[in-house]
């Protein structure tokens, strides 16, 4: 299936310090993509969905924190959604998640109820709380990679391959059937506080090159300075100018990657995403992935 999320579309930010790891693996059968992530440190990802996507999610490790556009995620949570995804996760952790081509299930299994029922009930954004249908979802996700992974015979793998949508979209479509749309949480994507934390956010990738004050927040999203900082914290678990700078940073880290080496020089590269004392600059760059800017540049 084509990939889950819309190109360029997808922002990704170290949100603690560390040398930051994920190990990942990816099951392929088409109408369904299954993926499994573990991580090591705090992180943010944001991203449009492909037109014909959906996505539903539950953590993989109990011991996971985060949170799904802002609400708390956990054991008992099953997050879906047919748009976009917000994810800030909280030190280490590991998520499964099931990505859906609708057309193309609907073009495999064009007279199947289960079928139907999957691509009907996602709409924008839910997120649910059955701690029963989160571990049940968890259990098989696993069982299949397990699965996958133990089978030699590429053969023996192919046939895995081959059943497992008639496997698990009864069981997606079970799921979301228990939860009618009026016991579904939505996110709180337009609560105040939320919506304060996403304008300043765009504000502040749209302004990295500049001088961004407290105040200029406080004016972007119409909230008293202490306000914004409780918003922030809530939603981030940051102030709002610790995130800013881990924008930054992690601007900085981007560009010194793709940079061609003997054509780059750091404090260009610092100045461009707002950094104007090298030596405070050089030292919160060390701090937050563990090597020095010139490290990153040359490897």
């Amino acid at each position: 299936m084509e990939a889950v999320y819309a190109a360029n579309t997808l922002t990704w930010t170290q949100l603690e310090p560390g040398d930051f790891a994920m190990r990942a693996r990816i099951l392929n059968a088409p109408p369904l993509e299954l993926s499994w992530r573990q991580f090591n440190l705090g992180f943010q990802v944001e991203a449009a969905l492909n037109p014909q996507a959906t996505m539903i999610g539950v953590v993989a490790d109990p011991r996971t924190r985060a949170r799904w556009f802002g609400s708390p995620v956990d054991s008992a949570t099953i997050a879906a959604t047919s748009s976009s995804v917000d994810v800030r996760a909280e030190g280490a952790g590991a998520f499964f998640q099931v990505g859906i081509d609708t057309a193309a299930l609907v073009r495999a299994f064009p007279d199947t109820p289960d079928a139907f029922a999957l691509t009907e009930n996602i709409h924008g954004v839910a997120l649910a709380r059955d701690r029963h249908n989160a571990a049940k979802l968890r259990a098989q996700i696993h069982l299949l990679f397990s699965s996958a992974i133990t089978m030699r015979s590429s053969l023996r793998r192919g046939s895995l391959v081959k059943a497992l949508p008639g496997t698990l979209v009864p069981l997606l479509a079970s799921v979301l059937e228990s939860h009618p749309h009026r016991s579904v949480e939505a996110p709180r994507s337009h609560t105040r506080r939320l919506s304060a934390v996403r304008a300043c956010e765009t504000y502040m990738r749209a302004h990295v090159d500049s001088t961004i004050t407290l105040l200029d927040l406080s004016a972007i999203s119409g909230m008293r300075s202490r306000s914004l900082i409780n918003a922030f914290q809530a939603v981030t678990g940051l102030t709002p100018i610790d995130y800013l700078k881990r924008i930054r940073l992690n601007g900085v880290r981007r560009a010194l990657r793709r940079s061609r080496k003997a054509h780059t020089r750091i404090i260009d590269v610092a100045t461009a995403w707002g950094f104007w004392h090298m030596g405070h600059f050089a030292a919160d760059y060390r701090a937050m992935f563990g090597e020095s800017p010139s490290s990153t540049l040359l490897s």
